[in-house]
């Protein structure tokens, strides 16, 4: 049987139905990109997602679905929206922070210092404000899963993408550190470090970095959100039980020594 085209990578492998009946989820940057595909996912699969990002207009909780407006950067509104989704479902089961931001391009004495301030606060500041506010509710339950989006430029650098960098690798440096805090408290944090990926990011850079940046990637092609989400959708399932501090790379092949 010849299984080779079995899979479209743009549309992804089915999904696990009722794999997170019961599981409340919180997903940032669930308007679009990787975190509006892994929200689609997780519902599939029975999850109550409550979608957050700064573009959504007006809050809603429903039995089966939420969204709530949050920006990111601001750890009184994740504390907020903590609270919100407690006091509506009870519990939070996993958080998916898969938000971000570019950032400037351009060499490091270039690197305008309001542009190096926002890309670390929209990237790394908010991670930790976004552990910070679910910690409590994850111990009290003694369950939690966590996944958060690095970047494999996290792991080596890009040249001329030193606030973007820099950031990514304090996600990763985080999630190692709060996971072994956490660690006996049944709760899990990990990380995945894609390369590049389908989403309206890739417009934010010049045709020459794309072309370089996709020359380093053995299988010649961009990822597609949906590989992202069935990557994020184990992370946050109960199956991910064993691993934890981790970065788990979403790269087409391409190789970090770091």
């Amino acid at each position: 049987m010849d299984l080779s085209n079995s899979i479209n990578p743009r549309l992804g492998a089915a999904p696990w139905p009722g794999r997170f009946h019961g599981r409340v989820i919180l997903v940032t940057g669930g308007a679009g990109g990787l975190g509006g595909s892994a929200t689609e996912r997780l519902r599939a699969e029975g999850a109550i997602v409550v979608k957050t990002d700064i573009a959504i207009a007006e809050d809603r909780l429903e039995d089966d679905h939420a969204e709530l407006a949050l920006d990111v950067t601001d750890p009184e509104r994740w504390a907020q929206v903590v609270a919100t989704v407690v006091e509506r479902y009870g519990r939070i089961d996993g958080l998916l922070m898969g938000h971000g931001s570019q950032g400037p391009e351009a060499l490091v004495e270039d690197v305008p210092r309001e542009g190096w301030t926002r890309t670390l606060n929209i990237n790394l500041d908010s991670c930790f404000y976004g552990l910070q506010a679910v910690m409590p509710t994850m111990k009290a339950q003694r369950y939690g899963r966590i996944a958060v989006l690095s970047s494999i430029a996290g792991r080596e650098g890009n040249a001329s993408m030193t606030a973007y960098s820099v950031s990514k690798a304090g996600v990763i440096a985080l999630v190692k550190s709060v996971a072994k805090e956490v660690a006996p408290e049944g709760i899990v944090v990990n990380a995945v470090a894609p390369s590049m990926f389908d989403t309206p990011l890739l417009a934010h850079l010049s045709p020459e970095r794309n072309a370089m940046l996709l020359s380093r990637v053995p299988m010649g092609r961009v990822g597609y959100p949906p590989e992202f989400a069935a990557l994020a959708a184990w992370l946050l399932s109960p199956e991910c039980s064993y691993t934890t501090g981790q970065t788990l790379d979403l790269t087409g092949g391409r190789y970090s020594g770091a």
